[in-house]
């Protein structure tokens, strides 16, 4: 009786941990997607595609813009991810590294950049 009892309880522990993995993977995952969908929703906005001026993108979509910095060190981290890993410099990018550098605040080691790859560069070259 005390083995089946000794058993049960590792195995609902077991289960305990899996389910707990599991949710905190899903938790950065949507955290990962809502940023995504935050940025797509901002460089995609009809009313702005013909401007060149990437602040323009954030002025025109400030609550998108605040959903993102209020992410905390999580989306922080995700940004510098997210960064890193795309193939482009585009205006997704520099909103990226404008959000990641308002985000680090006093933290932020880099103060003139050009390009969301550029503050990346930066960045890195300072916190190394």
């Amino acid at each position: 009786m005390n083995r089946r009892r000794w058993i049960l309880g590792l195995l609902s522990g077991c289960i305990a941990l899996t389910v707990t993995a599991c949710s905190t993977q899903t938790e950065e995952q949507v955290l990962s997607a809502t940023i995504e969908s935050n940025l797509q929703q901002m460089v995609s906005d009809p009313l702005l595609l013909t401007s060149s001026n990437p602040n323009d993108y954030i002025a025109g979509n400030p609550e998108v813009y605040r959903d993102i910095l209020n992410t905390g060190k999580e989306g922080s981290l995700l940004l510098l991810q997210q960064l890193e890993s795309s193939s482009e410099n585009g205006l997704k990018e520099w909103i990226m590294a404008q959000a990641s550098s308002e985000m680090l605040g006093e933290h932020n080691p880099v103060e003139t950049w050009h390009s969301g790859k550029d503050w990346l560069r930066q960045y890195k070259i300072n916190v190394e």
